[in-house]
């Protein structure tokens, strides 16, 4: 993936709100094969100040509470810290789950929200090609405060919610038909989070009640106009490159014949990634007798092996 660096004029910039955990593992190589910066939003002080001195040279945390707009808010800081929001938690679903004890409210911090397109101008940032928006329950509202930096994100990582878990939260349905306006597709859905209740706690499988999962939603850049920013050639290939990072290989070779088609990528510019986009992607199709069990126990195997990722966004 390095020989695409000659086409990347400006970095790849990703934004990360709701940072608590870091970032994501399919990030930690990909800054040393083409330019790139991700900026983290964590309203936690203390634990963004932990991140910050983790020290990976292209990832910035902000402390900052991202919302719809400039504004008080308060802060829920819970039992299960990862679970905190802005919103408070709807104890009349929760309670009725074994996971309730991990929405107890530790303490009440008040803070002060900023909207997306204000924080990033003030940072100097006007161009982002990916958003990842891990906020229980504020995603909303963290998306109709950056309209004008939606305009050129290609892509969008958000958490979203089949159940009410927070009280006057949006649900998967709200946010979908939001980012539909914004012109972008969904893609992929992974279910992140079922809860099982108290009543039977014990019987049957792990799985409960789905109630969150992650989605990603891209610009189907082919269906656009020729015309469109998302053909100029850096932000074409950043766009590439994150589609990549999703191994969505087969609609990042469309991605380039859309543009060689539009005359944005020569014929000598186009071979050259596509041949990345070759290599890169080799071995992801193979079939064989039996492929279809043996994805099936390797899933098993890794929802036996770790706690809560029931499933994973990208064509792995």
């Amino acid at each position: 993936m390095q020989s695409l660096k000659k086409y990347i004029t400006a970095p790849l910039t990703l934004i990360d709100i709701g940072a608590r955990a870091g970032i994501n593992a399919r990030w930690k190589n990909l800054p040393s094969k083409v330019p790139m910066r991700i900026i983290g939003f964590e309203p936690d002080e203390a634990e963004c100040a932990t991140l910050n001195a983790k020290g990976d040279p292209f990832v910035k945390y902000l402390p900052l509470a991202v919302g719809n707009r400039g504004e008080a808010r308060t802060f829920h800081l819970l039992q299960a810290e990862g679970s905190s929001s802005l919103f408070r938690p709807n104890y009349v679903f929760v309670n009725r789950f074994v996971s309730a004890p991990n929405y107890a409210i530790k303490r009440e911090v008040p803070v002060a929200t900023q909207a997306l397109d204000d924080a990033l101008k003030q940072a100097g940032i006007d161009d982002v090609d990916y958003v990842k928006i891990d906020t229980e329950g504020c995603e909303r509202d963290i998306l109709n405060g950056a309209g004008e930096t939606l305009k050129r994100v290609f892509a969008v990582e958000v958490e979203v919610w089949f159940n009410r878990v927070f009280s006057n939260a949006p649900l998967f349905r709200d946010i979908d038909a939001l980012l539909a306006e914004q012109g972008f597709v969904l893609f992929d859905l992974a279910k992140s989070n079922y809860f099982k209740r108290k009543s039977g706690a014990r019987l049957g499988g792990p799985k409960g009640q789905l109630v969150a999962g992650d989605a990603i939603y891209f610009r189907d850049i082919p269906a656009l106009p020729k015309d469109s920013l998302f053909y100029a050639k850096d932000k074409l290939v950043r766009a590439i490159v994150l589609t990549m990072q999703y191994r969505y290989f087969d609609f990042a070779m469309e991605i380039a014949e859309s543009a060689r088609q539009h005359q944005t990528l020569s014929e000598s510019e186009f071979k050259d990634i596509a041949a990345v986009i070759e290599e890169e992607g080799r071995g992801g199709t193979v079939d064989f007798r039996g492929k279809h069990t043996a994805e099936k126990v390797v899933k098993r195997l890794g929802r036996f092996l770790t706690k809560f990722e029931w499933d994973y966004l990208g064509n792995w």
